[in-house]
């Protein structure tokens, strides 16, 4: 379906003569009126569409949309001149302080996805640029097409002007917060910027991907750097994953939550059956589920329900249980039901398509990838705490010390008597996991050096069940995650390599952060694929160091590094 857009700065339908011209009723019983919005020229073709698209279902309702950029649309808001501010930028906190000083605080919704196509003359045979070299060629260090690989020609600059959100995007995620060329030509709008690229064969510009399918120019692809991929704006799925660099959100700001007509407005542009169908027809890519959610739940509006199932490590079973009851109290609408059962029960119900997501307390095996895909389950490893396996005595046991090696003649049977490790004179119980726990798996591999256990282990089915058995049995000996070490009536060793190396305990975070303690590991979950929709925030929320990593902390686990909450959040997409 085509779209006829009026090319006007503004549009104001007018049901009937002698109408008269109102700004949005905050009323929610009021059935019709007037909705003012201004803001980005980036949008601005996308919400005039919007606009009658919207006024065609609703004759009683009047919309008028206006450019201009997005620090007028949101000055304007601020001083009460507009309902809705449209930008192609986030709000900055200076501008927030002046609305709440206005009286209100903006409501953000995202309403679109945009990737700044970068533009050059159709004659130019650059077909790529790096990061960097869009940096320099922006602040004025590269001049000549040659020096990226082009011809000896002069490069012209086009860009935004300074009220535009694309300006400061552009300058923030390109230019890093150094200033612009003095030499860049500073255009009012998208549509400036492609007619003036056309017209000049050293010309290069920025826009808004809608923008970029004019005849005459050519849209270069964008690699973070040389050894790098390189991906186009026109990539969907480059874009929304953030694989193409400048993947952004467009925005609406209203004051306060919306109500009455602009409720509706906003209700009838962020579904997925009206305003979103329309956001391809011009070249941006809709907003992902979750950011429909967040926009209803701004709104006031519940999310149709969702069930997550997830099962696996029990080690992670009491830390799973309890981000499932802080996130539903977060995220009403979603619930995500934790079983437990073993790392390896997990997964191999992760393969079979029985759950959503699969913990465990050990990395996927290679045999399960094979598994998995032949399932057409494309398993993704996600890091989510940090553990460090403690080994527990009885509280009366005087040995506070063992080394790695020690600890393997202990569990392999070669060492059966505490007294061969500088105790007293007691026979020696052994305590350890089933065979389908990460835990188990993890300790035959690290200490056990995949030897075999002992025939006289007592295997029991959970964390909990070896702190029992421990505490009371003053021969015990087992193996817990840190979670489960904090309890009474038992020991928690310190562990060396050998006899002249430094003894460290699971209780010190640093040394199980930097693997100094032996029996530091990684906790994980897995997903079928990259995640989507509410798998995506439920994990973004695990990932956010002040929500899930610090419940963490809470239940006696260690958090993620923030350069390791970056690398595994760069998975969701």
């Amino acid at each position: 379906m085509k779209y006829l857009v009026i090319g006007v700065v503004a549009i104001i339908i007018v049901a009937a003569v002698g109408v008269f011209l109102f700004q949005g009723n905050d009323d929610d019983d009021s059935e019709g009126g007037v909705i003012v919005q201004k803001g980005s020229d980036t949008l601005l073709e996308l919400c005039q569409i919007w606009a009658e698209e919207y006024m065609a279902e609703n004759s009683d309702v009047e919309v008028e949309v206006s450019g201009g950029g997005s620090s007028t649309g949101i000055t304007a808001l601020i001083n009460g001149q507009v309902d809705v501010a449209q930008a192609s930028r986030q709000i900055k906190a200076s501008e927030i302080e002046s609305a709440q000083a206005a009286g209100f605080t903006p409501v953000e919704f995202k309403v679109a996805i945009d990737g700044i196509a970068i533009i050059v003359h159709t004659s130019n045979d650059i077909g790529e640029l790096t990061v960097e070299q869009l940096r320099g060629i922006y602040n004025g260090s590269i001049t000549n097409w040659d020096q990226v690989g082009g011809a000896d020609e002069d490069i012209t600059l086009y860009g935004r002007q300074s009220t535009s959100g694309t300006y400061e995007f552009f300058w923030e995620h390109v230019l890093q917060k150094e200033n612009y060329s003095q030499e860049m030509n500073m255009l009012s709008g998208n549509s400036a910027i492609v007619a003036a690229v056309q017209g000049d064969e050293g010309g290069i510009g920025y826009v808004g991907i809608g923008y970029a399918d004019a005849s005459g120019i050519n849209v270069l692809d964008l690699k973070k750097d040389s050894s790098s991929e390189a991906f186009a704006p026109t990539d969907e799925s480059a874009v929304k994953s953030g694989k193409y660099d400048l993947s952004r959100y467009l925005y609406l700001y209203t004051k306060g939550a919306p109500t009455g007509i602009v409720k509706d407005y906003l209700r009838w542009i962020v579904s997925f059956d009206d305003g979103q169908s329309m956001v391809g027809e011009i070249g941006f890519y809709e907003i992902s589920q979750n950011a429909y959610e967040d926009n209803l739940v701004k709104m006031g509006i519940s999310p149709a329900s969702v069930t997550l199932t997830q099962k696996g490590s029990d080690t992670l079973l009491e830390l799973c249980q309890l981000w499932s009851e802080d996130f539903h109290a977060d995220n009403s609408w979603i619930t995500v039901e934790v079983s437990g059962g073993g790392s390896s029960t997990g997964i191999t119900a992760l393969v079979n398509g029985q759950v959503d997501l699969a913990q465990a307390s050990r990395k996927i095996k290679a045999s399960e990838i094979e598994a998995a895909q032949a399932n057409d389950v494309n398993p993704v490893e996600f890091k989510v705490a940090i553990d460090g396996i403690a080994i527990i005595t009885h509280q009366d046991n005087p040995v506070d010390v063992l080394t790695v090696e020690q600890l393997r003649g202990i569990y392999n049977g070669s060492i059966t008597n505490w007294n061969q490790v500088g105790g007293n004179d007691e026979a020696i119980t052994l305590y350890g996991r089933q065979s389908t726990s990460g835990t188990y798996e993890f300790f035959w591999e690290h200490v056990l050096q995949k030897e075999n256990y002992s025939q006289e282990m007592n295997m029991l089915s959970g964390n909990s069940a070896i702190v029992s058995a421990v505490q009371g049995d003053e021969g015990g000996i087992g193996y817990v995650g840190i979670g489960y070490a904090d309890a009474s009536g038992i020991n928690v060793l310190d562990l060396k390599k050998n006899d002249t190396a430094t003894a460290y305990s699971p209780l010190d975070a640093d040394a199980v952060q930097s693997g100094a303690y032996d029996l530091s590991r990684y906790l994980y979950i897995y997903t079928d694929g990259t995640p989507t929709d509410q798998v995506s925030r439920w994990l973004s929320w695990i990932l956010d160091a002040e929500l899930g990593q610090q419940v963490a902390v809470e239940v006696g686990f260690y958090p993620l590094s923030d350069e390791v909450i970056a690398e595994e959040r760069a998975k969701l997409g």
